[in-house]
């Protein structure tokens, strides 16, 4: 239910962003491989290749955009004996270690060269992220689902590939603060998609 409203505001801001576009917009659809840091990182060591994410962009100059992004990350670990902790709580055991990450952010991109076959460019987002952290251990299950003020830097290029299609090649860093049930949550990621022009 929880991802259902996710997306459901991601189509309302699209929408509505929609509006008040101008000649040059364009939504991607991106694969995202992702490498947890700090304390995400420590829970799950392996990387995710389970990933997702969709931007809006509209062109307020030639080389500035502004629009809305959204994604889906999914991580998971067994280890094979492990304790955690929760509260007082201690228990050891074999461990199924998942967490889904859900980015929605503002965000805005900076194109260093606007209209040419090649656009590298830089961005910046800001909103909210969603964590789901669950830990599977026999009869137990102990989960966490705070809501993080989200920041993420982001750099990368669109490849022209034709009239209304370019390849985009990103890097990201997703960073989620701290709140009262867990700490900050942060995470690398590489993504590869196809740009689509409206």
């Amino acid at each position: 239910m929880k991802r259902i409203i996710v997306l459901a505001i991601f189509t309302i801001l699209a929408g509505t962003i929609t509006l008040f576009s101008q000649d040059k917009s364009h939504f991607s659809i991106n694969y995202d491989m992702s490498f947890g840091t700090g304390d995400l990182g420590d829970f799950i060591s392996k990387p995710s290749f389970r990933g997702a994410s969709a931007q809006y962009r509209i062109a307020v100059k030639d080389n500035i955009l502004l629009g809305v992004d959204a994604g889906w990350n999914v991580f998971y670990e067994k280890k094979e004996d492990d304790s955690y902790t929760s509260g007082t709580q201690t228990i050891s055991g074999i461990q199924y270690r998942y967490q889904n990450e859900i980015p929605i952010l503002i965000a805005a991109d900076y194109l260093f060269t606007a209209d040419k076959k090649i656009q590298p460019y830089v961005g910046i987002g800001i909103g909210a992220m969603y964590t789901e952290r669950i830990v599977d251990m026999n009869l137990y299950r102990f989960e966490l689902s705070p809501w993080h003020f989200a920041m993420k830097p982001e750099a990368g290029m669109m490849y022209e590939i034709s009239d209304k299609t370019d390849l985009k090649l990103a890097g990201k860093y997703y960073y989620g603060f701290n709140t009262e049930d867990l700490d900050s949550q942060g995470y690398f990621t590489v993504s590869l998609g196809f740009a689509f022009q409206l």
